[in-house]
């Protein structure tokens, strides 16, 4: 188990690059970053990693709802 000191605090510009960043992702990008996550997931303090799951699935979300509606992954 990771000491606090070891854990990673996201800062304000942080979490709205990863907002931003998330928001323009293709499906590769995405399935990579939640990857990511995942195996780090020890390193991200617990508000930070439910920030970034949380950001991860409203794209999934969106990326899924663009193949139903369009038949394609990218934003209309």
């Amino acid at each position: 188990m990771l000491n606090a000191r070891e854990r990673v605090p996201l800062t304000a510009e942080d979490k709205r690059k990863f907002k931003e960043s998330c928001k323009t992702a293709n499906p590769i990008e995405i399935l990579t970053v939640a990857a990511f996550v995942e195996d780090h997931a020890e390193r991200f303090k617990e508000k930070d990693l439910r920030f970034m799951k949380s950001q991860i699935g409203q794209r999934c979300e969106r990326l899924l709802r663009n193949v139903v509606k369009n038949y394609s992954f990218e934003d209309q």
